[in-house]
């Protein structure tokens, strides 16, 4: 039930291949780690039979109604540094550093039974994701194992299931799972909930994968309990940089936003944000957060969390391939970015009643207040 695989590097990951079956996919999966998680990884431990509550939902609603046969467990991979070691026999788990395993663990992956995208609910750590860099938006995630209770700081992720659930479906449940975690007045919708919040009525068959309109994403925060804002991009300014200001406003006050790019048919959700390492230079006239921006960071159903998109120019797309967003406010927010960034510029005709600075020495930011900053400043660590 239990497999503890030690690791020199990424490669030796292949090996999970040895002890899981086909069904939760092993070889792609242990390639997309490979790809994605630093050296700072040393120890996996394999759990079996585990009983997934997200995939769950998926299998009593859908899978067991399906004419092939699924098994109901999952499977879990468990992530340590080279200080802890695992006792087979006692089934116990220590560290040579000290006696708190929480310090040494980087987070958990759910491989679900269903042969092709099988990677399920997963949280890991920014500090051992490769290319993770900047602020990340992340919550306390508690992990039960062998009698011992671990935490991990991060965001949730998963692949999409491709026929019960799509990407759209992925991020909107990543924002109101990390939602549920961080913050007590809301609670834990399962996959299989989003894909029925979506709705007005129970689609049935196959339909939720032909996909979810940003209209449906909107209801979904509406049901869960929050206050859904879609901002469109304006598509007679190019560019709207109106937009992209209100965006990195609220990354910045610590809401996670659900993004659309109609071009790609794809939606992310986006969790964090990099400052350039130079400033920009030197332009006439006021400046704003979003030009010293360097890259966002995103959860994508086709990679591991905390993936960095450029402003403009990347592959597979940038921030300049987003064209809306929904913020899911909590209720007593009752200013809007947008009202922010009208009004902000004005200040500076009360110049000399309030001591401002000049223009041209002054970089607007503007938060949304909620009373708890839970932005974590992430380096990757390799070693």
């Amino acid at each position: 039930m239990y497999t503890w695989l030690p690791l020199s590097s990424t490669a030796d990951l292949a090996q999970i291949e040895t002890y899981i079956s086909n069904e939760y996919g092993p070889a792609r999966v242990a390639r997309k780690l490979a790809d994605g998680i630093s050296n700072a990884v040393k120890a996996v431990l394999i759990e079996e039979n585990y009983i997934d509550k997200d995939y769950r939902s998926t299998y009593y609603n859908f899978y067991s109604k399906k004419g092939q046969r699924y098994r109901a467990d999952c499977v879990r991979l468990h992530f340590f540094d080279g200080t802890v070691t695992f006792d087979g026999k006692a089934l116990r788990l220590a560290s040579s550093v000290d006696q708190y395993l929480t310090h040494h663990y980087f987070g958990y992956m759910v491989l679900r039974p269903t042969g092709i995208v099988t990677i399920g609910r997963t949280v890991l750590s920014p500090d051992v994701r490769s290319g993770a860099r900047g602020r990340i938006i992340t919550a306390k995630h508690k992990v039960h194992i062998l009698g011992y209770k671990l935490e991990v700081d991060g965001f949730p992720s998963m692949d999409q299931h491709h026929d019960i659930a799509v990407c759209a479906h992925v991020a909107c449940w990543s924002v109101l799972r990390h939602y549920s975690e961080r913050y007590n007045i809301y609670r834990e919708f399962l996959t299989h909930d989003i894909t029925m919040m979506a709705q007005e009525f129970d689609p049935g068959g196959l339909v939720p994968s032909k996909g979810l309109q940003v209209s449906h994403a909107e209801r979904v925060f509406q049901e869960a309990g929050t206050f859904p804002v879609l901002i469109a991009r304006r598509k007679d300014v190019k560019p709207d940089a109106s937009f992209y200001r209100q965006l990195i406003a609220y990354v910045e006050s610590g809401f996670p936003l659900f993004a659309a790019m109609q071009s790609k048919q794809h939606a992310v959700a986006i969790i964090g944000y990099e400052w350039r390492t130079a400033p920009k230079k030197a332009v006439r006239g006021m400046k704003y957060a979003w030009d010293e921006v360097q890259s966002l960071a995103v959860v994508d159903d086709n990679s591991l969390p905390y993936l960095s998109i450029p402003i403009d120019g990347g592959t597979p797309y940038s921030a300049e391939d987003v064209d809306s967003f929904i913020v899911a406010l909590p209720e007593k927010v009752f200013y809007p970015a947008d009202a922010v960034d009208r009004l902000a510029p004005t200040l500076f005709k009360l110049r000399r009643l309030v001591d401002l600075p000049a223009k041209e020495n002054t970089i607007i930011r503007y938060f949304i207040t909620t009373g708890s900053g839970f932005r974590q400043f992430v380096r990757s660590r390799e070693s």
